[in-house]
């Protein structure tokens, strides 16, 4: 495939665009050069602050119950803890997060039988439900030409996903966090943000190998860390630096 080619369409592809909006382009640009097992960039140069390192905490944690999630779209996945699922948080407050959404729908039609579950950040039910109206209209402010959801979206009732995430991982859990679970098991996970995009980072490889069988990419044990006043220490949370200071942006 060439670098500028679209993944091959598929019926959920077909079925979703509109007449008047052609997503080729779009999804040309939010995905890796090519997510083809032949192809695939195993060495793609990601800063050390961006990396999943191999000993993340939280790596192996058991997926959350997702029974206890309230489904604004979609169903809840059928055997959740066979083969590679996707838990990808978001919320309508983070318009920012919004282009997120739609590339990881982009890289579902790219990868016929990937399971993505979003789940909602947003403090109320009716606030998560509220984004279904902006399903299926362009959001030119944020260069986005359709906002299409093709994931199951769910709420959160009583954050108990959201307890159980960070129980495993630690930090907080903020809109744009991608966790990989295989067969039960969190073997990946990312951070996106307006500034880092999905074709950024090495999700959509590692769910390529994933739906394949194949060995993830290992990026190995992170730096040492140099020495330094602990009143300037970061948190790290899944690879992406968190000030431990700064309010909101989670639930």
């Amino acid at each position: 495939r060439s670098p500028l080619a679209a993944p091959t369409p598929t019926r959920s592809m077909a079925a979703l665009e509109t007449p008047e909006v052609d997503l080729t382009a779009a999804i040309a640009a939010a995905l890796p050069y090519s997510l083809d097992l032949a192809e695939l960039n195993k060495e793609k140069e990601v800063p050390d602050d961006k990396k999943t390192y191999d000993n993340f905490k939280g790596l192996n944690s058991a997926v959350p119950d997702l029974s206890t999630l309230k489904f604004i779209k979609g169903e809840a996945p059928e055997e959740p803890t066979t083969g590679p699922i996707v838990i990808l948080t978001w919320a309508k407050y983070a318009k920012g997060d919004y282009r997120t959404m739609v590339h990881f729908s982009f890289l579902m039609r790219a990868l016929p039988g990937l399971r993505v579950v979003g789940v909602s950040c947003d403090p109320a039910e009716e606030d998560a439900t509220a984004m279904l109206k902006k399903m299926d209209t362009p959001m030119p402010t944020q260069s986005i030409d359709l906002l299409v959801f093709d994931m199951s979206l769910a709420f959160d009732e009583g954050k108990k996903v959201k307890d159980a995430i960070i129980g495993a991982v630690g930090g907080s859990l903020a809109p744009g966090r991608a966790l990989l679970y295989i067969d039960g098991e969190l073997k990946w996970q990312e951070q996106f943000t307006a500034g880092w995009a999905l074709k950024d980072g090495q999700f959509g490889e590692q769910c390529a190998l994933a739906l394949a069988g194949e060995p993830l990419i290992a990026n190995g044990e992170p730096p040492a860390e140099e020495e330094g006043d602990e009143d300037e220490e970061e948190a790290v949370v899944g690879g992406d630096f968190v000030d431990p200071m700064a309010g909101g942006g989670d639930y």
